[in-house]
């Protein structure tokens, strides 16, 4: 039965359904998020127009955070061509390149510069890092809310699918899925699960 999520606050999104991996997805015992070594980052990641302009307009902060093997051209930190797309904001995305080492903004140690920029400049952390970076694994997938089972496989101790796992979306994702909802779309999604 499909379910469609009304109080979340993606307003570009006002019939965000359900998808059918997620609440199925069950995850490997003491998967959790915070061991993210950047491997989900290898080939880059869909910016909607907006959060490619917003870290742009911050250009000199992040340059100040790259490391010398990352590409320093803010003219080559994204892909040349738009693509029409409505699970972003704007309606229009735009891809980060990527390079031998990964997305471009990704350091050596798998972590992002974009959130170091932001850390280091007293903002939030997540404020010039594009919606889908801080989303994953959850993604949403022409209006459906899913888990993005693609890139889990072999990734332990992060986030690897296993299909007898102990723990399940809510148990890993929970700081994803209310950074996607909003706490009221979280709390009706745990309800519709039947989870306190």
């Amino acid at each position: 039965m499909e379910h469609i999520l009304i109080h979340h606050h993606l307003k570009h999104l006002p019939h965000l359904r359900i998808g059918d991996n997620l609440l199925s997805t069950r995850f490997t015992s003491g998967c959790t998020i915070s061991n993210c070594n950047g491997t989900c980052c290898k080939y880059g990641v869909f910016a909607d127009i907006e959060e490619r302009r917003l870290i742009l307009a911050h250009t000199e902060l992040i340059r100040r955070h790259l490391e010398p093997q990352q590409e320093q051209n803010p003219d080559e930190w994204f892909e040349h061509n738009e693509i029409e797309d409505k699970d972003f904001a704007s309606g229009r995305a735009v891809g980060t390149q990527a390079r031998d080492y990964g997305c471009v903004f990704l350091d050596r140690d798998g972590r992002c510069t974009l959130q170091k920029a932001a850390i280091a400049s007293g903002m939030d952390p997540y404020a010039l890092k594009p919606f889908y970076c801080v989303a994953f694994p959850i993604a949403i997938d022409e209006g459906v809310l899913v888990v993005d089972d693609i890139e889990l496989e072999q990734r332990v101790p992060c986030c690897t699918i296993e299909n007898a796992g102990s723990l399940d979306v809510f148990d890993v994702c929970h700081v994803e899925l209310e950074y996607v909802l909003g706490k009221e779309g979280l709390a009706e999604l745990k309800d519709f699960a039947g989870k306190k």
